[in-house]
């Protein structure tokens, strides 16, 4: 009885603490949750609908990765997002894609490609039209990324791009902003070219030539923020 009592408290406890990290994580970096608040765990729980012994754990981890900090009376707090941190995460994606292109240019299916490459249209038609929506753009960015990364068929590099919270970094960051006019989409196309040529060398150019314009873009809107967001 004990064995199954187990088994069938296992799935549960795996969804809380996903969903407490997971929602504390967006909030952070979307700035829902402002920087140097303290991070109130009662109404947190309440509105994630998960216990608070999982929101603890998650602020553990969120620590971890410099994300929020703890005072000396135990206090947490979302900590400023720096350069340095967004920077990392633009490192992060780069080496997660470079490492994609590197064990599977040479396998690639042409069904695979046939999606980025829809992709890619769609965030040039996006930036094209009279009034460019942000979402939309996002999340074509997003499928566009997650689609690549997913191309190596391994769920925990999947996994460890998704908790890079990109699209959620530039919503925060750019939406008051004539974000249309500061992306280079056409990147997408030619990597997507790149790739259906299985031209590595020019695929993993591309990747680092991305990373290298939309670091500088984000260094330029916290600058302008005053050094952090």
């Amino acid at each position: 009885m004990a064995l199954v009592e187990e088994t069938r408290y296992g799935p549960f406890e795996r969804a809380q603490d996903r969903a407490a990290y997971d929602g504390l994580r967006d909030r952070v970096l979307t700035r829902v949750m402002a920087k140097g608040d303290p991070i109130d765990l009662a109404a947190l729980s309440d509105e994630l609908d998960v216990e608070p012994q999982y929101l603890e754990a998650a602020l553990v981890r969120l620590s971890s990765e410099f994300l929020v900090s703890r005072d000396d009376l135990g206090v947490y707090r979302a900590v400023p997002l720096t350069i340095e941190m967004a920077d990392g995460l633009f490192d992060a994606r780069t080496t997660i894609e470079i490492g994609v292109v590197d064990s599977k240019i040479a396998t690639l299916d042409d069904r695979d490609l046939a999606v980025l490459d829809e992709l890619a249209a769609q965030l040039a038609t996006i930036v094209a039209e009279p009034i460019p929506d942000l979402s939309r753009f996002l999340a074509a960015s997003h499928d566009y990324h997650s689609h690549l990364v997913g191309l190596a068929q391994s769920a925990p590099l999947s996994a460890a791009y998704l908790r890079l919270g990109i699209s959620r970094l530039w919503r925060s960051s750019i939406a008051d902003l004539d974000w249309w006019n500061l992306f280079d989409v056409t990147h997408h196309g030619e990597l997507t070219t790149a790739l259906k040529s299985r031209d590595a060398a020019r695929a993993k150019e591309l990747i680092y030539e991305h990373q290298a314009q939309v670091k500088q873009l984000v260094r330029d809107v916290i600058t302008a923020g005053g050094g952090a967001l």
